[in-house]
């Protein structure tokens, strides 16, 4: 009866799917949205949205860390049990995105014309980015909403809704897409609204998930407001996130200015390959590196440091057979991407084709980076998470790029890339020991997290049968006995692990396939606590009562109420978490 990881990888499995898909969803509706207009418009289409990204990238920050922000917030929450508290949270990042994106919305009317001539160097490609520019601006609070209530639901015990918003959205995008540029004169314009209405759509899901049984989380507006101030948490939570954005921001306003006086405005279209071969890239590894965030911040408010490393372990498996795949693809057909992508500009093929075999020798170092990334914000290590999104997005990225494209020449647009991957991970590696042996950082290694939990007396997993189940109650007792607890306390845990365990074995898994249970006893000040949990199908304990005697029996639930202090439960991540505390 030792510890395992059945129920986090049986949780990995089920958030893979509806992760991946929503990655697949986002990044492949930016993909085809490229490709739509490249074949429609043509590649200098491709290139206005490229310069377009300063502006889109401001305006999709606050959804996104808000969001990510919220959604981390809200899992740490839930793993300590702060249901009401996480409420809150939700309601605040409700109502904060929506006022936030209605400003945008004011000042679209007085700011699309400055920005235009901005960032635009040709009458060209001003006349194709004004347009979209105008659209995105106009109707950002749907993009912005959809973004952060799929990132909440997501951790909300509904992973597939959250998914499916995204799916839905860019569904309904891609076919707009191709009936507004195939049918209709509206050009650029079109491409800016099939986008805005398909995230128009992917809201409409949030209906069902109002309705939803296994919504923990309740909105209120009045809250939102009153509370607004909390945001700030959300911020910080979700800092590396916004420092994301605003390296973006940077970044793509410095290099395409810098490119078009460089290289020449054709050169913007290498660069925008290059920039559309990252959303390939996100499209196979963002879903899975997002499961950290979803499962790894509940598993750390719980202090389940166990669960948590199988987790990232298991990450970083599926991610490099991902990445190890998709540079066998680049490096192999590289002319691939310029098909898809229409590339239509012969004298550049040569350099286009070498730029892209270039480029592919960063998705491995792209993939540490982000896990680095999110890993460090999802257990609230923000300041780390913060300094490799400053350093990739912009500190290294920038002057590395513009280093390589004067000694190199086109080649630097990927040469660039690849060394500030390289730095980055290196840079933040060498802090991160830097601050462990200075003390200022827990623990030693790139997890940072003990081994186990320093109050934790016993963590096991047993089948969930009868006979593990009557099994473990013998082995908690011994437990207690080997640590001092009193015999009466000891008999006291040992009854409800087998009352609550029996009832899980029996009943908890009717229709689905049978699994495991795991099972934490901690000491913590003048209390003991036992925490329950298995992924069968939904069952309140400290709502049972005599007459649900049919459907569960859980005969020894007045005793167990009897000598806990306390008894808590939620249904996080679609598992039963009980929490028994009894007194010593």
């Amino acid at each position: 009866m030792i510890r395992n990881d059945y129920l986090i990888k049986r949780k990995f499995n089920s958030y893979l799917l509806p992760g991946v898909l929503m990655a697949i969803a986002m990044q492949l509706g930016n993909i085809v949205d490229s490709i739509l207009v490249s074949m429609f418009i043509d590649i200098d289409g491709l290139t206005a949205i490229s310069l377009s990204m300063p502006v889109l990238c401001f305006m999709q920050m606050f959804g996104f860390a808000i969001g990510v922000g919220g959604a981390i917030t809200i899992s740490v929450m839930l793993g300590k049990r702060q249901l009401d508290e996480a409420s809150g949270v939700f309601s605040v990042c409700f109502v904060a995105v929506t006022l936030v994106s209605l400003m945008f919305t004011l000042l679209s009317f007085f700011v699309t014309k400055p920005l235009t001539l901005v960032l635009a160097s040709t009458p060209k490609l001003q006349a194709l980015l004004e347009p979209y520019l105008f659209i995105f601006i106009c109707f950002i609070p749907a993009l912005n909403l959809c973004l952060t209530l799929s990132n909440i639901m997501t951790v909300d015990n509904n992973p597939k809704l959250g998914s499916a918003a995204f799916i839905v959205a860019n569904i309904v995008n891609l076919l707009l897409d191709y009936i507004f540029l195939k049918y209709t004169d509206m050009g650029m314009s079109g491409a800016a609204l099939s986008t805005i209405i398909g995230y128009g759509s992917g809201i409409l899901l949030v209906i069902p998930y109002a309705f939803s049984k296994k919504r923990m989380l309740k909105i209120s507006v009045r809250r939102g407001l009153q509370q607004l101030k909390t945001i700030a948490v959300v911020l910080k939570n979700g800092m590396p996130q916004a420092m994301y954005f605003v390296m973006m921001i940077l970044k793509y306003y410095i290099l395409n200015t810098f490119i078009q006086q460089t290289l020449g405005a054709d050169s913007m279209s290498i660069y925008a390959i290059c920039l559309n071969s990252v959303y390939i890239v996100r499209l196979c590894i963002e879903g899975i590196i997002g499961i950290v965030q979803t499962i790894g911040g509940v598993l750390y408010g719980e202090r389940d440091y166990y669960g948590l490393r199988r987790l990232v372990r298991r990450t970083v498996i599926f991610v490099s057979v991902a990445v190890v795949i998709l540079m066998a693809v680049f490096l192999i057909y590289p002319q691939i991407i310029l098909i898809i992508f229409s590339f239509n500009k012969p004298e550049l093929v040569g350099d286009a084709l070498v730029c892209v075999r270039l480029f592919s020798f960063s998705f491995g170092l792209y993939a540490a980076n982000r896990i680095v990334q999110v890993y460090y914000q999802t257990t609230l290590k923000t300041k780390l998470s913060t300094l490799d999104t400053i350093l990739d997005g912009f500190a290294f990225l920038v002057p590395l790029t513009m280093l390589l494209i004067t000694t190199t020449g086109i080649i630097g647009i990927s040469l660039g890339t690849v060394a500030t991957e390289a730095a980055t991970f290196a840079a933040v590696t060498l802090y991160r020991i830097f601050l462990q042996k200075r003390g200022k950082m827990p623990q030693k290694g790139f997890l940072m997290i003990p081994e186990q939990d320093g109050e934790s007396l016993c963590d096991i997993t047993v089948h969930s049968t009868d006979r593990d189940a009557v099994e473990i109650s013998k082995q908690l007792i011994d437990c207690c006995g080997q640590n001092g607890i009193d015999s009466k306390k000891a008999n006291a845990v040992g009854l409800a692990a087998e009352e609550l365990t029996v009832n899980i074995a029996r009943y908890g898994y009717n229709g689905i396939k049978p699994g495991y249970i795991d099972i934490n006893l901690s000491k913590a000040d003048d209390r003991l606590l036992l925490r329950v949990r298995d992924d069968g199908v939904p069952f309140n304990p400290t709502e049972y009562t005599a007459e649900d005697d049919g459907e569960f029996l859980l005969g020894g639930i007045a005793v167990i109420k009897a000598v806990a202090e306390k008894m808590t439960y939620t249904r996080v991540l679609n598992m039963n978490n009980t929490v028994i505390e009894v007194l010593l």
